[in-house]
């Protein structure tokens, strides 16, 4: 015997056919192998015909809950339905549940929680219809939301494809579906774009999806900002406009623009703010045609405009660059560097001071030609002429990159070898002033500048030669005492000149004519000299003032000129030293021993001199003492002449001390007596002035102060008398004008009384000496009487 609790239940299996007895009476015949549920509450008791195969325990369904069940044999369920073998179906039951023995749970089924942020999409797996009363066929998608049901538990024959979120859109947001849902014919129309404007909210369909993924805002454009549209179908646009597929055009702000699904926004233009050297390349698209538009200006691209990038060699594009770093002489670099230039931005290049630019038009084939301190704009079809100059110690070809030829003057240093007549090898470092002769106003002299390529290469290759030709011509002991002239010589050549003292004789310059006068120069011409006086016969026969004798020979030219306005002014020796080593060792020695001499030779100089100025100051040293040794004994006379004079006045001058210290003593002694006399007289004023004030002070005090309590006794009379006012006042007010009245008339009115109670008419008593007072009569009976009666009183009590 077994007791079974609620919701437990025996599975049992009958092991032979025998007639089974119900609870209820009922006889039900079992059959070897079926199998059937004994439900508690109850209590179970074995039988030989049958036993127990498990004990099941109820399932609990709870809210938002379902059982999936699965038919294992053919039979009919609870509700009356027919269940087929391998059926499912689910039950939604709130409690405990049961599964017979025909019957298996599958699993426990969730419900979608539906709201107003959450949708679900169903996918129908076989043909059926809905807990809506739709008829649903396989692969059928449809939208659930919290509007159709709060709690959505989807059955066997249908899935949860997917969670839809609520798509929100603000005031300033749209978006635009693709393959929308048409409610009349349940499809999405495929290849169909829809619009949809905010502020709104919905769930998006089976099928359809959001162009980009996500809400797109509402395109706000201020007064210099511009949408550049495309249609990409025809229609007709909001203003009546007819557009063609392919139309470009603009909408400008300020506004707020949602473009429709015929539109295409191609990009969103600002206008560009450009001052007076700043500008940009504009391809028109329908030309083709590349133009520059600068400024100042404010400048918005139209609709068949584009910004054209100009493409520079990556050479210019690096001198740029290092422009912008802050070099405007040209880099050493040979390689190019990177630009992070606008490319759509005009080219604009400064021309530094004293320097030219040349840019070249590849359209007209012409060249033009631009002078610093100058900015120049590149046009579309122009471009820079690199500059490319040797560089380097000894000069290499294309060493230095540059957009602008500096004008000079400025210097530039090579190295070159040249062999004596005497075969010593030299090294030379020269450096070379140079500028251009141009003048900057005259454009056809400034293109001469660039009629040589590499200046600097070919001025240094030409003045090489020419030294090394004229150094093939001297000995080395030569070359080295005058090698500033011969270099000179080399580079300038020479002309004839009248020489003076090393250097040409110029106007100005003095000389000493035959009879021994000086005169000034005024005039040199290439045979004859002429002097204040006139032309000189014969200047060979004369002298400059400072002795110089003038003769005629050759001189250097001051400058060389080349073909391109190059001119070269000086040139400078800033070292030479040989190349074989045996000449080196030899010039080094012959330096030495030469300096060996002049230092021998400077030195004995120097002990000679110092000889001399050493006899030179022991002559003058003794001369000195003798002058000494004279003057001393003057200053010694002089002395005992002092000293005799200050004995004298010391004798005399004690008594005359004595007498004057007494008399000062005395002086002293009055005067500080007068003095003390003064001060006490002082003193008594100052004490007197000070009792005299404060007595005028007391008194002044006094005053005030008797001033003060008259002030005080007045107002406090006033007080009281406005006090007794004021009382008299209220009682008065209090007792009433009738009350007054009344006490007025009582004493009089009372009398009467009185009189007419003693019933007389009237009396007179009298001396005969005193007037007769008859007011007062009846007062004096009735006071007399009143008396009386109260002296009866008192005598009662």
């Amino acid at each position: 015997m077994l007791v079974l609790p609620p919701n437990m239940a025996n599975r049992v299996r009958a092991t032979r056919n025998f007639d089974d007895k119900l609870a209820d009476e009922t006889v039900v015949k079992r059959i070897a192998g079926d199998e059937w549920l004994v439900e508690g509450p109850c209590t179970y008791y074995p039988h030989v015909c049958k036993e127990v195969v498990q004990t099941v325990k109820a399932n609990f369904i709870g809210k938002n809950e379902a059982l999936k069940l699965r038919a294992v044999n053919k039979f009919v369920d609870r509700t009356g339905t027919e269940r087929k073998v391998g059926s499912e179906w689910l039950w939604a039951e709130f409690g405990p549940y049961m599964p017979s023995v025909d019957e298996m749970v599958v699993e426990v089924v969730k419900a979608n929680i539906l709201s107003e942020m959450k949708a679900i999409h169903v996918h129908c797996l076989y043909a059926f219809t809905d807990c809506f009363g739709q008829e649903r066929r396989a692969g059928d998608q449809w939208l659930v939301t919290n509007k159709d049901t709060e709690t959505y538990i989807p059955t066997p024959n249908e899935t949860v494809s997917k969670e839809v979120p609520l798509c929100v859109l603000n005031k300033k947001q749209y978006c635009i579906v693709v393959d929308p849902y048409d409610s009349k014919t349940k499809m999405n129309q495929l290849s169909v774009r829809k619009l949809i404007k905010g502020p709104s909210r919905f769930f998006l369909h089976p099928g359809e999806k959001l162009e980009g993924g996500c809400a797109k805002d509402v395109y706000v454009m201020m007064a210099d900002e511009a949408l550049l549209l495309e249609a990409s179908e025809t229609f007709t646009d909001e203003n009546g406009v007819a557009r063609e597929a392919g139309d470009l055009w603009m909408i400008n702000g300020p506004c707020e623009y949602i473009p429709p699904v015929q539109v295409v926004v191609v990009e969103k233009r600002t206008a560009m703010a450009m001052h007076e050297y700043e500008g940009v390349y504009v391809r028109d698209l329908k030309t083709g045609v590349v133009r520059s538009q600068m400024g100042p200006c404010s400048y918005m691209l139209q609709a068949g405009e584009e910004l054209w990038e100009k493409e520079l060699s990556q050479e210019v594009e690096g001198l740029l660059g290092k422009i912008t770093e802050g070099s405007t002489r040209g880099t050493w670099s040979t390689k190019a560097g990177s630009s992070t230039r606008d490319r759509t931005r005009v080219i604009v290049y400064s021309v530094p001071h004293n320097s030219v630019c040349q840019i070249f038009d590849y359209k007209t084939k012409t060249s033009r030609c631009i002078c610093g301190p100058d900015m120049v704009s590149l046009n579309p079809d122009e471009e820079f002429t690199v500059i490319s100059l040797s560089g380097g110690k000894p000069k290499v070809a294309g060493r230095i990159k540059c957009l602008s030829l500096f004008l000079g003057p400025d210097f530039m240093t090579d190295n070159i070898k040249v062999e004596t007549a005497d075969h010593a090898r030299l090294e030379l470092q020269l450096s070379y002033s140079w500028r251009f002769a141009v003048d900057p106003k005259d454009k056809t002299a400034v293109r001469k500048v660039f009629s040589v390529p590499d200046f600097v290469g070919d001025s240094c290759k030409a003045i090489a030669s020419k030294i090394r030709g004229c150094c093939a011509g001297v000995t080395f002991d030569n070359f080295h005492k005058n090698s500033s002239s011969i270099i000179r010589y080399a580079v300038f050549g020479s002309k004839d000149a009248w020489i003076s003292g090393g250097r040409p004789l110029s106007v100005g310059d003095v000389i000493v004519t035959a009879d021994g006068k000086k005169e000034k120069v005024t005039k040199i011409d290439k045979m004859e000299v002429t002097a204040d006086s006139g032309p000189v016969a014969d200047p060979t026969t004369l002298a400059t003032a400072d002795g110089n004798e003038i003769k005629r020979g050759k001189w250097p030219h001051e400058a060389l000129h080349f073909n391109n306005g190059l001119v070269i002014s000086n040139v400078d020796i800033q070292s030479m030293e040989p190349v074989d080593q045996k000449t080196k060792d030899s010039l080094i020695k012959s330096v030495q021993l030469a300096i060996h001499i002049t230092t021998q030779s400077q030195e004995a100089a120097a002990k000679h001199k110092a000889t001399e100025e050493e006899q030179k100051a022991r002559g003058e040293l003794e001369s000195q003492l003798i002058k000494d040794k004279a003057m001393s004994e003057r200053e010694r006379m002089k002395l005992l002449r002092l000293k005799a004079e200050s004995q004298t006045i010391e004798t005399s001058g004690a008594q005359r001390a004595e007498a004057q210290a007494a008399a000062e003593a005395a002086r002293v002694e009055a005067k500080s007596l007068v003095e003390l006399a003064r001060m006490k007289a002082e003193a008594q004023k100052i004490q007197s002035q000070m009792d005299v004030d404060l007595d005028n002070a007391r008194c002044s005090e006094e005053l005030r102060h008797q001033e003060s309590m008259n002030s005080l006794e007045v107002d406090k009379a006033q007080f009281l008398a406005r006090i007794e006012a004021d009382k008299f006042k209220k009682t008065v007010g209090s007792i009433g004008k009738d009350t007054i009245q009344a006490i007025a008339r009582a004493g009089p009115e009372n009398q009467v009384r009185l009189l007419k109670a003693l019933n007389l008419q009237g009396y007179m008593v009298t001396d005969g000496s005193s007037p007769i007072n008859l007011f007062n009569a009846a007062q004096g009976m009735t006071g007399q009487m009143a008396n009386q009666a109260n002296a009866i009183v008192a005598g009662a009590q």
